[in-house]
């Protein structure tokens, strides 16, 4: 069964929006034009709006679901199919370091149709069973968004979805995982993608779909575990860990053969109240300080951790562990690679905005 996204948050959403229809006179459409002059109003795309400090307080996943609804309203009537990032936001998977906010949809590959500034349009073949609606909107579903993103996202982009994906799929009421069922998914999706000879992406979606584990519990986590393996880094994950006096520990990852575990640290564990129960960031900080004296103590290996400043890539990561004396066999390589990119200035361009 597939994950039942919050169709509230889609409602809501849509309520934010300001349509300018075409019944409306030029009175009120000159009025939403200067509302967007003075900083009143944010256009969403032609013919859409909303307030400004909405629009400004928006992540890029809300503002892409915005579009994405707008396009959904403006043209009910061609009732369009939307898929890869833009399904993602409907089924409310979390999107990393997608700067293109460009609304994503499939169309028949007879009639393909014309991409535009607001649109993306994929000339694709579906089954009627990859297919559903969420809130009254059409939208690819779950494991086709998933495949989808797999096949023509940025590696970073697809393997949080597939992450987040698995999770919403496989995991139990009591907070286990079905890991069953989470292989016999799995398995499904690679045959999919071997029927796809000559398909365009098909390698990489195998690389995403191999890769994607539901244990993964945060983007952070997910990219780490990406890079981890373009680095030739042999990890397991969520490894449980005893402490002192039967105290019960979980560690995102151990270095296999290399008695080190790792964690991956974001700054909203220490400065967002809801995750910190109560407690001041100072009591945060020194409550995980104990918690890594414990399990240091307790089985003899070290740690290192790293944050989303060590996350801009594979090269980033690998220098930052190999300075805790962890051994990356790739990272050579790695670097390579990176010092061309980094002499692209097209691409240091790009890489600003993610």
């Amino acid at each position: 069964m597939e994950h039942v996204t919050d169709t509230d948050r889609i409602r809501r959403t849509r309520g934010q929006l300001i349509f300018l229809r075409e019944a409306l006179d030029d009175t009120e459409s000159r009025a939403a034009q200067a509302g967007v002059r003075v900083g009143q109003l944010a256009r969403v795309m032609r013919g859409c709006f909303v307030a400004a400090p909405v629009w400004d307080a928006w992540f890029p996943e809300q503002r892409l679901l915005a579009r994405t609804i707008a396009v959904a309203e403006m043209n009910a009537r061609f009732d369009p199919l939307f898929s890869h990032q833009s399904a993602a936001v409907l089924w409310g998977l979390p999107l990393f370091r997608v700067p293109d906010l460009r609304v994503h949809a499939l169309t028949p590959a007879e009639s393909p149709g014309r991409s535009s500034a607001t649109v993306m349009r994929h000339a694709a073949l579906w089954h009627a069973e990859e297919e559903t609606r969420i809130a009254g909107v059409r939208v690819t579903s779950l494991t086709r968004t998933v495949l989808d993103l797999a096949r023509a996202a940025e590696p970073v982009t697809a393997i949080v979805a597939a992450d987040a994906a698995l999770r919403a799929l496989f995991t139990c009421r009591a907070g286990g995982r079905d890991e069953e069922a989470e292989e016999a998914w799995r398995s499904m999706q690679l045959r999919r993608l071997d029927e796809m000879p000559g398909g365009r992406g098909v390698r990489r979606g195998r690389s995403i779909i191999e890769l994607a584990d539901g244990r993964s519990d945060s983007p952070a986590e997910s990219v780490s575990r990406l890079y981890l393996a373009q680095l030739g880094v042999p990890v397991e994950i969520q490894v449980p860990v005893v402490g002192s006096n039967g105290a019960q520990y979980r560690v995102d990852f151990e270095f296999i053969g290399q008695c080190t575990f790792g964690e991956v640290d974001g700054r909203v564990k220490y400065l967002d109240p809801a995750l910190r129960g109560g407690r001041t960031a100072e009591e945060v900080v020194l409550q995980e300080k104990e918690r890594e004296d414990d399990i240091r103590g307790t089985t003899g290996n070290g740690l290192v951790r790293w944050g989303s400043a060590h996350l801009s890539g594979a090269r980033s990561l690998g220098m930052r562990l190999r300075a805790f004396g962890v051994r990356v066999p790739k990272l050579e390589g790695v670097v390579a690679t990176g010092a061309a990119r980094d002499r692209d200035p097209r691409r240091r361009e790009r890489e600003r905005f993610r």
